[in-house]
């Protein structure tokens, strides 16, 4: 059995010295970019590393597809690399592009916060990398670390309601306060 747990300690350490210093670089990266973010503006730097760590990196091709209008969405994405597009298909068929999402830029938020089916389709322009965050992650991390779990979440609302005050000054401006009040308020309101 001594030699077992030698062996066991021995292939530990190797690994340590292997292995870890590129996961603490791949994770350092991965803060560094969520920390550029408007969504993580504040998060202390100790917190966003832990983030890191549940952050799920993928890769696209030029023209592929992330997701599609109308799939159930988990999670948010933050563009670490690269240019997506988001549009919407009209009834004849048409695409509308709504914005393009440079790096460190942020789309997907919504669908973070429950089951919301995605409002667009999201395609990489160019060879794209992207960081997901998903709903079971959030909830692994709070359950790992509660306070950055709170922090991530102070984040996503404050993040939220800054988009949510921006969409009712419009509205004003378009439609009037009582108009618009009407329609922002109306949905939380409406019987289950």
């Amino acid at each position: 059995m001594p030699v077992i747990s030698q062996l066991l300690r021995t292939l530990r350490y190797a690994y340590r010295r292997v292995a870890r210093p590129q996961e603490t670089s791949v994770y350092d990266d991965i803060a560094r970019t969520l920390g550029r973010t408007r969504l993580f503006e504040g998060v202390p730097r100790s917190m966003l590393r832990e983030l890191a760590e549940v952050v799920h990196r993928r890769t696209y091709r030029r023209d592929q597809i992330l997701y599609f209008e109308g799939d159930p969405g988990i999670g948010l994405y933050v563009v670490q690399k690269g240019l997506v597009r988001l549009f919407v298909q009209d009834e004849q068929g048409s695409v509308h592009e709504m914005r393009q999402v440079q790096e460190y830029g942020v789309f997907g938020e919504l669908s973070i916060l429950g089951d919301v089916r995605r409002l667009e389709t999201a395609q990489a322009v160019v060879d794209t990398e992207v960081l997901g965050l998903f709903s079971p992650d959030i909830r692994t991390l709070a359950n790992r670390n509660p306070r950055t779990g709170n922090a991530v979440l102070t984040a996503l609302v404050r993040y939220l309601a800054a988009g949510q005050i921006e969409l009712i000054r419009v509205l004003v401006e378009r439609d009037g306060p009582v108009a618009a009040m009407r329609l922002v308020d109306g949905p939380a309101h409406r019987p289950a």
